[in-house]
């Protein structure tokens, strides 16, 4: 199993965002997330209002206060819940896209295994964990069977206790206060556990003591569950359950007894009652290992079949988190009567629980004489902050002693520059820093002159994405200047080049460092650790891909499913998009090129290409054949192709903006203007993240320890500085910093 964390930290001001996996190939990646949009608040009060009024709710409405109901269509709620939502976390800002970029690579590579993956989501904001995340278009597309977990915390260090050696599993079911809901058909799916060999001890209506006294059993239980009313203080710090008629019990009320539980094995709760997250973070204060709860209400017939469908899943020796998935999926046809039925359940655990299997099979085979320990934080992180500040304090130490060096040495220290070009000492500029919410910043040099431990007057041999060979000749001019250092370009024999050929020339040691607009794959991964050594990706710019046609078709732009389905053949005619009658000829250079996996994988959906696919060699070979075919079509590099006077580059939809945009500034320049005018690159568009097709582009570097390694370092290095970043403004590209 494979847990993808993503940690937000913050509120108000925003979210420094983390996304770590415990994959060990993968770097953790550091972002940051706007504030919550008051628009995304209020489309969600409006539907927690609208739901709570439905009949049949099954509910405890002292404690959820709702001021005054609005009365209004809760499914049109629920879309306009989950569009907020994506609008929000869909956003093209430089500081979130590492993040998005991320989470569809990961799951590039690891869906083809047999690996269950799952999300945590690990927040100090409470009021995060009432949003439905796993509406997240980039969750339902490229993570379908993974179920999104809550992590809730307890006290750090504190021990959690494996569950009783056993020769059955130990159930106890307390059924509370339940007036106007059906608590007895949850009892029976609960009493039918026993046919698969559990003991299941009930409760109806107990007293405080009788609670109590079940809790103190010294033969403890494996699963606790509660079916009745319960509710949560508004800020969801506190829980409470309605145990009978008159006995109404925060967790803090029977907190001895429900320690007592926990130490004698207990490892999951299960409150199929309403509103439940205030039960779970204050169980988790507990050390309870795993809790599963509601967020809203729950109607009946949803908590029945709900806690059914869990059951027959986890009983038929799928993970816990799988059964929830499934369970909560099933729930689907509730949606119609109960809009947002499918986001009711939420499981919760703690972070030390995640590492150990709990399946119903193995309850009673652990075998485990350690307790497991809550880790304080995740050492991952603490490492990125000890590194981050010694990063900070090398290089100011370095800076001083440079600069005593140079006042001693003067041009004897620099006599790697040229006499014509004077050496420039610039002073340290302050960027935000995405290491952590306590890093205020983090420094990066202004100029390449500032960089430290640069070698010169050597060859650095480069390759790949020739997405890249725009950029190449500025800063290949500029490295020369400054350092001697000669930067050559190596194609490969007998094929055109392209990021993943790049790649693989620097696994097999014909490149010092590979360009690439593509992430590593976990093929190529595998290969380099094969020969003793390990890749990593830094990433440096972000470009967008462009959609161009021939420059008489007559269309107003395409949706990202329109694309899909003319590379799939499904759409063969521009009839078929309201365009003219023509056929479609599709041009695409091959899947070894980065810019065609990213367009096909991360926004396409698309593994290989349909049939009736046209190969082109290169973008240059591509632009004469669209110039010439009235139906053509074809996607590259925006700088490659949106100023170029032979074709036109198309619009594409915003699906949360609800409009078309443009990869070109302005109004399209008629093909007769140019070349006296061109089109401009909409740059802010690719910046703000308004045009929907964009991606990162990366120095490969090899982690072998040799000069490979220095080479690729000190090239991202030199691209990360504010003089880099400006070279990468001048090709049109987006800077990362």
């Amino acid at each position: 199993m494979i847990i993808v964390n993503i940690k937000l930290l913050g509120a108000e001001q925003g979210y420094h965002t983390t996304l770590n996996t415990t994959d060990t190939r993968f770097d953790p990646i550091d972002g940051f997330l706007s504030p919550l949009p008051p628009e995304l608040k209020s489309s969600l009060e409006n539907w927690q209002l609208t739901y709570r009024d439905l009949k049949d709710v099954r509910s405890c409405f002292s404690r959820l206060t709702a001021q005054g109901v609005i009365r209004c269509s809760a499914p049109g709620e629920t879309q306009t819940v989950k569009a907020h939502l994506n609008e929000w976390l869909n956003s093209g800002d430089r500081m979130w896209q590492p993040i998005r970029d991320s989470l569809i690579s990961i799951a590039n590579q690891l869906n083809h295994t047999n690996e269950e993956i799952h999300l945590l989501l690990d927040i100090q904001d409470i009021e995060l964990s009432h949003f439905p995340l796993q509406e997240w278009n980039i969750i339902e597309q490229h993570y379908p069977k993974a179920e999104v977990i809550l992590r809730v915390r307890g006290q750090a260090g504190n021990r959690i206790s494996p569950p009783q050696s056993c020769s059955r599993i130990r159930i106890l079911v307390v059924v509370g206060r339940s007036d106007g809901i059906n608590t007895q058909s949850d009892l029976k799916v609960i009493e039918n556990l026993e046919e698969k060999g559990a003991e299941v001890i009930s409760l109806i209506k107990p007293t405080f003591q009788k609670l109590c006294e079940a809790l103190w059993d010294k033969k403890g239980y494996h699963i606790f569950i509660f079916t009745g009313h319960s509710s949560s203080q508004k800020d969801g710090q506190i829980g409470w359950i309605d145990l009978n008629d008159q006995e109404e019990l925060s967790i803090g009320d029977f907190k001895n007894a429900l320690r007592q539980a926990i130490d004698n094995g207990l490892q999951l709760a299960i409150f199929n009652s309403c509103d439940g997250l205030g039960l779970a973070y204050q169980l988790a204060q507990l050390n309870l290992p795993r809790s599963i709860v509601m967020r809203e209400p729950v109607p009946d017939l949803v908590a029945i079949d709900f806690l059914k469908y869990l059951f027959e899943e986890f009983t038929s020796n799928k993970s816990l988190f799988t059964s929830v998935h499934i369970a909560r999926k099933r729930l689907e046809h509730f949606n119609l009567r109960y809009p947002g039925a499918t986001w009711l359940p939420l499981m919760c655990i703690r972070q030390s629980a995640l590492y150990t299997p709990f399946i119903w099979q193995g309850l009673c085979e652990n075998s485990d004489p350690e307790p497991l320990i809550e880790p304080i934080s995740i050492l991952t992180s603490q490492q990125r902050i000890c590194k981050a500040k010694l990063i900070v304090v090398v290089r100011i130490l370095g800076l001083v002693v440079l600069s005593i060096s140079i006042g001693f040495f003067g041009s004897k220290l620099l006599i790697k520059n040229p006499p014509s070009i004077p050496p420039s000492f610039c002073p340290i500029k302050s960027i935000p820093s995405q290491q952590n919410a306590t890093e205020k910043h983090i420094t990066y040099p202004q100029c390449f002159a500032d960089v430290p431990n640069v070698p010169s007057s050597e060859t650095w041999n480069r390759g790949g994405s020739t997405t890249w060979a725009v950029f190449r000749p500025e800063i290949d001019k500029k490295l020369k200047q400054i350092f001697g250092i000669n930067l050559r370009t190596k194609n490969p024999e007998n094929q055109a080049p392209a990021s993943g050929i790049g790649i693989q020339m620097l696994i097999e040691g014909q490149l010092n460092f590979a360009e690439s607009s593509e992430h590593i794959n976990e093929t190529q991964r595998q290969e380099a650790a094969k020969r003793g050594f390990q890749l990593k990706e830094e990433a440096v710019a972000i470009d967008a891909i462009a959609i161009i046609v021939h420059p008489n078709l007559n269309i107003k732009g395409l949706t990202i499913n329109q694309l899909r389905d003319i590379y799939t053949g499904n759409i063969t005619n521009w009839s078929q998009v309201n365009g003219p009658d023509i056929p479609i000829t599709k041009y695409s250079r091959s899947l070894s090129s980065g810019t065609t996996k990213t367009f096909l994988n991360d926004y396409l959906g698309l593994k290989e290409l349909g049939k009736n696919v046209v190969p082109v060699k290169d973008t240059s070979e591509a632009l004469n054949k669209v110039a010439k075919n009235e139906g053509a079509i074809y996607f590259a590099s925006a700088p490659e192709v949106v100023t170029q006077c032979g074709v036109k580059p198309i619009p594409i939809f915003n699906d949360n903006k609800g409009t078309f945009v443009a990869p070109y500034k302005g109004l399209l320049v008629p093909h007769e203007n140019c070349p006296q005018q061109r089109n401009e690159i909409n740059i802010e568009a690719f910046k703000n993240g308004e045009y929907p097709i964009t991606r990162r582009l990366f120095v490969i570097i090899k982690q072998d320890g040799k000069d490979n390694q220095k080479a690729g370092e000190t090239y991202a290095r030199l691209l990360l500085t504010d003089e880099g970043q400006k070279l990468i403004e001048q090709v049109k590209w987006v800077r990362i910093r």
